[in-house]
């Protein structure tokens, strides 16, 4: 996992930069004033949804591929595995509750966390790029994005699986109660 999210902070720079350059030119063509922390979190935002994307919507192995053919010339060989990817249709919560069938080990375990946590940031975000973001419509966006990606991804080589649905809107949910509760109490505090 380490290694796959090296693989894309080279990218997530780039795109960074290349959006930092963009949003210098447009400020200074139309003469906007800067809010700097606005324009803090949406380099942020932007940066996220690179390395989200790079991570979750890209072949498992086209970075390392990149990389090791910039590094030494040539291809590995390995072929990227596109519309080769798996479904799971039954969250491993029932599997493993109801049915028996699994046990929650380390990499189960490491999933499911890693996949609610990979989407906290976007709950966060959400809110504080877009300011239509709201308790009313907060659970529809979600759940189209994660949806979207999920049925993307076996299009790349990846797997469909409820449970990264499931974790990955739990994820944002968190995120946006985390920053709605934040701005609340900065509010009060006032």
């Amino acid at each position: 996992m380490l290694e796959t999210f090296l693989n894309v902070v080279p990218i997530t720079i780039i795109v960074g930069i290349i959006y930092v350059i963009y949003r210098i030119i447009k400020i200074k063509k139309n003469k906007l004033s800067v809010n700097y922390f606005y324009e803090i979190v949406k380099f942020i935002f932007v940066c996220y949804l690179t390395g989200l994307i790079n991570l979750v919507l890209v072949p498992s192995n086209l970075w390392s591929h990149f990389w090791f053919y910039v590094k030494n010339g040539y291809s590995t060989g390995d072929s990227l595995g596109w519309f080769s990817g798996s479904f799971n249709f039954v969250p491993s919560l029932y599997k493993y509750l109801i049915k028996g069938e699994l046990s929650i080990g380390t990499w189960i375990r490491d999933m499911l966390i890693g996949n609610m946590l990979m989407f906290i940031p976007m709950g966060i975000m959400l809110p504080l790029v877009f300011k239509n973001i709201n308790k009313k419509n907060i659970f529809v966006i979600a759940i189209l994005i994660t949806l979207s990606i999920e049925i993307l991804q076996p299009i790349v080589g990846r797997s469909f699986d409820i449970d990264d649905i499931i974790m990955n809107f739990i994820g944002s949910i968190i995120g946006y109660l985390a920053v709605t509760i934040f701005i609340k109490l900065k509010e009060t505090n006032k």
